[in-house]
């Protein structure tokens, strides 16, 4: 038995620098990549309090606050309750009337403009206004845009606000093979469409962007011309939609409308 203590001192001796070898490996290892990497991959679990806000809401009038109804329109793989923590903070701020749309999984982009189309004209309605406002994270600003151009709404949307969209289409959407990632690949036939009219005439445009966003390559794709391009580096992907600093921004980027 007196023999058998120098082998497990031994063997607890390699086990403790075979751990310390391979954490420092690790620790190597982690600062070879890129912050922009490891902030975007942190940052996604902090979006699991959307997936406890249903679906669907029913419209409210709700009562006049001095402002247009506020629309919200989440990105590919989103939910409307991507937006909750931005509408809470507007809310606090007087923007008491906003809506937020859902778009249901296996749906094309043409069903999601037609879709906002018709939850455009449905606020409308029911509050009675005239224009609305839109927020729109992501694919979620082409789909405005496509919405505003197809179905003839610029008369009805004061102000388009586009966080992190790849307007001019994305490099990183090479990445995946379906149907809406081959659609916002640049120059891409719904890219093209876009470009044949960068802008809807008549709308204020505010387009944020950031050199971050390893979502939308090159980043100055999410900038476009004819609108206030607003730059938000460091912001990720997702820091549009949980960073109090990004709340702020939009509610400057309204106010200033």
């Amino acid at each position: 038995m007196k023999k058998s203590k120098p082998i497990m001192h031994k063997l607890g001796s390699a086990a403790v620098k075979t751990g310390v070898i391979v954490g420092n490996t690790i620790v190597e290892n982690y600062k070879k990549i890129d912050p922009d990497v490891i902030r975007h991959l942190l940052q996604v679990p902090l979006l699991s309090y959307s997936l406890f806000v249903s679906r669907h809401e029913k419209i409210d009038p709700g009562k006049p606050d001095g402002h247009p109804p506020l629309i919200f329109v989440h990105g590919l793989g989103g939910n409307r309750g991507n937006f909750l923590l931005m509408s809470w903070y507007l809310w606090l701020l007087g923007r008491k009337r906003s809506y937020k749309i859902h778009f249901d999984a296996g749906q094309s982009i043409q069903d999601m403009t037609a879709a906002l189309a018709r939850f455009i004209r449905e606020v409308l309605k029911v509050t009675g206004q005239r224009q609305v406002e839109i927020v729109a994270h992501s694919l979620g600003g082409l789909v405005a845009r496509m919405a505003i151009k197809k179905y003839r709404l610029s008369h009805h949307v004061k102000t388009l606000i586009t966080l992190g969209s790849p307007h001019h289409g994305t490099y990183s959407a090479r990445y995946a093979n379906t149907a809406i990632t081959r659609e916002i690949r640049p120059n891409s036939k719904l890219i093209k469409e876009l470009e044949k009219q960068p802008w809807p005439k008549g709308v204020r445009g505010v387009t944020f962007w950031s050199r971050s966003d390893l979502l939308v390559i090159p980043p100055e794709s999410a900038a476009m011309d004819g609108t206030t391009q607003v730059e938000v580096t460091p912001f990720t992907h997702y820091s549009y939609l949980i960073d109090p600093k990004s709340w702020a921004a939009v509610q400057r980027a309204l106010e200033n409308g």
